[in-house]
């Protein structure tokens, strides 16, 4: 009693212990449910069932969300056998699975008063005072830290009431009701649930900023570990139209918000929800708001969560990325087509009359984009033949340089490569994407071959020891590197001979004799002597494809030596001595040398009593006049 008392006390802290106690107590006297053996395969109607492979299959169907074959009858309520499990059925079945027996085996319900225990009266005593009831939601609606209060799943009110601390209140009391009704009968939940349907739509529709994380525990708690056939009210009312633009766009993100986190509690057994779910968001992908479309963006996260690549699983019966993408695909086609800049011109505003097909794939992207952002973090595995079908239009997109005043798809796009190239590889998909990346290397955009190194860079590294195991992927990267080392943009070729310089750093790459004397060869590509131009001539007599050639071997040298920044190996000496015959080169071969001089100097100079023991005398002198010549500093 004292407890029970206690939890209207004036002490918050006092509360707080009367509450957490109580709540001990009423487990204590909780009435044992009876459990009894179940069979799966009877159920299912599978004579073997299966345990080698998971996912979705015929002895665990019966546990997934069907709208036709719903418990609506208090009959059905009791024939069904409910799993709140979640995780029970998907990879194997308990050795003995133990399920509650019918409703008419276990412990009575609407208990008389003379009926109860003397602890159990005392509680019944005083939560069926009014007086005292109303002082303890009172209590429990009071805000204790402006801000920093969090939902508790231990508190019910005024959902009306816009207020923080009350929304808070109610949340947590629907929630504790959604769980509490776990023994109910047919008749009782099917009554709940005809009080709580208006007050969640009410709640919804008042909901705010500072209540919204709270609705989604709410729901999330209540759908924790529990048979989605029990919820199918919540279920329905959160499908009911959550885009439908009453209350502005941060009211349909909420509602987003608040489904998301009962479904994801779900996981693998709402396939049908997530099919409804995703067929209701297609067409509204292309979102002006920005708040809708990054929640969208994570809600398809979730919609997509069980269809995973990995070993001895089932293909998912929910939705699927590769049909997804196939779709998109066909909408973002106005993109890919003619090499055209693709700008954000689409406002944060309300659309206004018919948009051409372009504008709205450009909204149609950014959501995609904010979908694979989010799961870049939150899949299970990466759908990387799915993704490898968008790179060529993300790399379109995708800046090359690293500057804020860039548009949100720009910024998004730039995101989305980085976290893509993170993503872990198998051994049968590396080819792929190499092949991919190879297609890109010969984009008309320099841009796009740019970006090709940067991913490639990252990719190499995140999947380190996968590629190393395989020696044609490595020659693969090789070629490739080497090959954008000859591109005809100055950028481009200075990326790859970084590239090569952190692949040689790393053991990924080896310096070899051949890798030597192709970037030998290279650098003694003749030029044309310079000639007098005529006055006011603009054509450079020095045809670009040589120049081309020898920056490339002189870049393919520097990466060479700005790979051992510690240390001097056999084959470094000789290389510098070839990389000294350009510093008279043109531009840009000189200042090429000259940075690679700089930054030997820079890295060799602590140890350059130990490392120049590995120079013979003629190249020591050579060296030494190299690096304080005044052409050097010049």
């Amino acid at each position: 009693m004292f407890f029970v008392k206690s939890l209207n006390h004036d002490s918050l802290y006092v509360r707080k212990v009367a509450i957490s106690a109580v709540a001990g107590i009423m487990k204590q006297i909780k009435r044992p449910h009876k459990k009894v053996p179940v069979s799966p395969s009877e159920l299912c109607g599978v004579k073997e069932l299966s345990d080698k492979v998971a996912g979705d299959r015929a002895d665990n169907q019966w546990l997934q969300y069907n709208s036709s074959s719903l418990p609506r009858t208090q009959k059905d309520w009791d024939q069904t056998v409910f799993v709140e499990k979640t995780h029970w059925g998907y990879h194997s079945w308990p050795r003995k699975l133990m399920m509650y027996a019918p409703m008419k085996e276990q412990p009575k319900q609407n208990l008389s008063r003379d009926e109860m225990t003397e602890r159990e009266q005392i509680i019944f005593d005083h939560f069926s005072d009014p007086v005292f009831i109303n002082q303890f939601i009172e209590f429990l609606s009071l805000e204790d830290r402006k801000g920093k209060d969090k939902f508790s799943p231990r508190r019910f009110c005024f959902v009306q009431d816009t207020h923080e601390s009350k929304q808070r209140c109610v949340a947590e009391i629907i929630s504790g009701l959604i769980r509490g009704c776990k023994h109910w009968s047919y008749t009782k939940v099917e009554n709940l649930w005809e009080v709580l349907c208006p007050l969640l739509r009410i709640a919804l529709t008042n909901i705010t900023i500072e209540t919204y994380a709270d609705w989604g525990t709410c729901i999330a708690t209540a759908c924790e570990s529990r048979d989605p056939r029990k919820l199918y009210w919540l279920f329905e009312l959160l499908m009911e139209s959550p885009v439908n633009g009453e209350g502005g766009s941060f009211v349909d993100a909420c509602r987003l918000y608040v489904l998301q986190g009962g479904l994801a509690q779900q996981e693998w057994r709402v396939p049908e929800l997530l099919h409804r779910l995703l067929q209701y968001l297609e067409p509204k992908l292309t979102q002006v708001y920005k708040n809708v479309r990054e929640r969208i963006g994570s809600v398809l996260t979730y919609i997509f969560m069980i269809d995973v690549n990995l070993p001895h699983t089932q293909p998912t019966t929910s939705p699927r990325i590769s049909d997804f993408i196939e779709r998109i695909l066909l909408q973002l086609k106005p993109l890919n087509e003619g090499d055209e800049e693709i700008q954000n011109h689409v406002m944060e505003e309300n659309d206004v009359g018919v948009q051409d097909e372009r504008t709205q794939a450009i909204k149609l992207l950014k959501t995609v984009l904010k979908w694979l952002i989010a799961s870049a973090g939150r899949s299970f595995s990466t759908a990387v033949p799915e993704q490898l079908r968008l790179l060529p239009l993300l790399f379109k997109i995708a800046p090359v340089e690293n500057d804020d005043s860039y548009d949100e798809l720009k910024r998004d796009a730039k995101t989305c490569l980085s976290l893509m190239s993170q993503g872990l590889l198998y051994p049968d998909q590396i080819p792929m994407v190499l092949s991919a990346l190879q297609e890109i290397a010969g984009s008309s955009s320099w841009h796009a071959r740019y970006t090709v190194l940067t991913y490639l860079q990252i990719m190499v590294f995140y999947n380190l020891f996968t590629f190393m195991t395989d020696q044609k992927a490595v020659n693969d990267v090789r070629s490739l590197v080497i090959q954008l080392l000859e591109d005809e943009q100055l950028e481009v070729r200075e990326m790859a001979a970084t590239t090569l310089s952190g692949f040689l750093q790393c053991n990924f790459l080896s310096m070899d004799a051949p890798m030597q004397a192709h970037f030998e060869a290279l650098c003694k590509t003749s030029l044309p002597k310079k000639r007098k131009r005529e006055l006011g001539s603009i054509v450079d007599t020095i045809p670009s494809a040589d120049l081309v050639r020898r920056h490339a071997g002189v870049l393919g040298l520097s990466a060479c030596i700005l790979s051992s920044p510690y240390d001097v190996p056999t084959w470094m000496p000789q290389l510098l001595m070839d990389l000294s015959a350009h510093l008279n080169d043109t531009q840009p071969i000189e200042m090429t040398v000259k940075k690679t001089l700089s930054n030997f100097r820079r890295t060799h100079h602590d140890n350059w009593q130990q490392h120049k023991q590995q120079f013979t005398d003629d190249q020591l002198l050579v060296l030494t006049d190299l690096l304080v010549s005044p052409c050097y500093y010049a």
